[in-house]
C-alpha cells in the first residue's frame, strides 16, 4: 500500500460517523440459541396483547395488520386473546391471536428452515371459524428456497420478515410513545436491535461498517504497517529508558529505580512504613519523534495512599494538575521535550529527594 492510498483511506474514514452498535441486553445475557425462537415468541405475545403493561396498546397488532390487509380491521382490545404455543394435534403453533373479529396464526422462524407441519397449523387456525383469517410465517431471514415457498403457499400462509414488521412498528411508535411504559419501550428497542443484529440490517445500513467491509484488505494492511511502526517506536523508547535507568541510579546513588516493561521508568522504594508513593515517567512520540516528550508524575498506586502526602505536595506544587481516577493518583510534574537528558535527570533527582524528605517526616 502506497502513501497516497493510505492518506485516501484515512480521509474517507474521517468523514464517517463513528458508530458501532453496542451489544443488546439479550446478547449480553447470551440467550440460549437453541431456545431463542421460544423467547422471541414470548416477547411478541407480550407486545401483541394490547391490554398488557407495556402501554403500547395496539401498536404491534395494527403494525402487523398493515402488512396483512389493505382493509382496516375493526376489533376491541379487551376481546383479544394471545396464545403462545397453541396445541395443534400434538404440535405447537408459536403464536395464535384471536378475537370475535379475526384470527391470526404465526409460525415464528429465527434460524431454522420451514420444516413445520403447516397443514396441521392451518387446520387448527381454521377451527376458529372466523371469516377474517391470516396465516403467517414470520422469519428473520428472507425465505428463497422454492420448496419452502411452495409449502407455505399451498397451506395458505404468507411470509413476512422481522425487518418488514419492525419497519411498520418503528414508523407507528410515535403515536403511542407518550402513553407507553418507558421500561417496556427500552425492552422493545433492545429486542428489535437484537433481531436486526442477526439479520445484518445494522451492518448494511451503517456507513462505518460498510467502509470496514469494503476496505477490509487495505485496513488489514494499514494496521499491519501501523503495528510495526508502534513496535519500532516502543523499542526506541525502551532502549533510551535503559540508558536513563543506569544514569539515574548513579545520580541518586540508589539501585531501586526500575523500568516496568522496559518503557516506564520509576521509583517507589523509600524506607518508610507509610503508604507507598513514588515516581513514574515515560516517553511519548510526537512529530514523528519516539523521544519527542518525556512526562514525569508523582504517583500512588492506591487512592487512599495519597492522603498523607497530599497537603504537603499541594503546598509545594499548587498549580500542578492532580488526576485521581481508577483508584490511582497522578500529580503531573513535567513535560520535557527533545530528550533533554540533563534536564530529565535533574528533575527526576529533584522529585526523588522531595519524596525522600516527605516520607521521612
Amino acid at each position: 500500500m502506497d502513501l497516497q492510498s493510505i492518506e485516501k483511506l484515512i480521509t474517507e474514514f474521517e468523514k464517517l460517523p463513528k458508530i458501532i452498535s453496542q451489544p443488546t441486553y439479550l446478547e449480553i445475557c447470551r440467550y440460549p440459541r437453541s431456545r431463542f425462537e421460544e423467547i422471541c415468541s414470548r416477547i411478541l405475545c407480550f407486545y401483541f396483547d394490547p391490554t398488557n403493561e407495556h402501554g403500547f396498546n395496539e401498536l404491534f397488532l395494527d403494525s402487523l395488520f398493515e402488512l396483512l390487509s389493505k382493509n382496516e380491521i375493526q376489533y376491541k382490545n379487551d376481546q383479544i386473546k394471545v396464545i403462545n404455543e397453541e396445541n395443534s394435534e400434538g404440535k405447537r403453533l408459536d403464536i395464535l391471536i384471536h378475537s370475535p373479529d379475526f384470527v391470526i396464526g404465526i409460525e415464528n422462524k429465527i434460524n431454522a428452515s420451514v420444516y413445520n407441519p403447516l397443514d396441521i397449523y392451518k387446520n387448527r387456525i381454521e377451527l376458529y371459524n372466523n371469516e377474517v383469517i391470516f396465516k403467517v410465517v414470520l422469519s428473520v431471514r428472507k425465505i428463497t428456497d422454492k420448496g419452502e415457498l411452495t409449502k407455505i403457499s399451498e397451506n395458505g400462509f404468507v411470509v413476512f420478515t422481522y425487518s418488514e414488521l419492525f419497519e411498520k412498528i418503528k414508523k407507528n411508535t410515535g403515536k403511542y410513545i407518550t402513553q407507553a411504559n418507558q421500561k417496556y419501550l427500552t425492552y422493545m428497542y433492545d429486542f428489535i436491535q437484537t433481531i436486526e443484529n442477526m439479520t445484518g440490517e445494522t451492518f448494511n445500513n451503517n456507513k462505518l461498517t460498510h467502509f470496514f467491509s469494503t476496505n477490509s484488505e487495505s485496513i488489514e494492511e494499514l494496521l499491519g504497517l501501523y503495528n510495526k511502526y508502534k513496535v519500532r517506536v516502543r523499542n526506541t523508547q525502551i532502549d533510551r529508558v535503559k540508558e536513563l535507568l543506569a544514569k539515574i541510579r548513579t545520580v541518586t546513588n540508589d539501585e531501586h529505580w526500575w523500568a516496568w516493561e522496559g518503557w516506564d521508568l520509576g521509583y517507589n522504594s523509600y524506607k518508610t512504613t507509610k503508604p507507598r508513593i513514588g515516581i513514574e515517567s515515560s516517553y511519548n512520540s510526537i512529530n514523528n519523534n519516539p523521544l519527542g516528550e518525556f512526562r514525569i508524575f508523582i504517583t500512588t498506586w492506591n487512592l487512599k495512599d495519597f492522603a498523607p502526602y497530599e497537603a504537603k505536595l499541594l503546598s509545594l506544587f499548587p498549580n500542578n494538575f492532580l488526576d485521581k481516577s481508577n483508584n490511582r493518583v497522578f500529580m503531573h510534574m513535567d513535560v520535557i521535550y527533545d530528550d533533554n537528558e540533563e534536564l530529565i535527570l535533574e528533575r527526576l533527582n529533584t522529585y526523588f529527594e522531595i519524596l525522600y524528605q516527605i516520607t521521612k517526616e
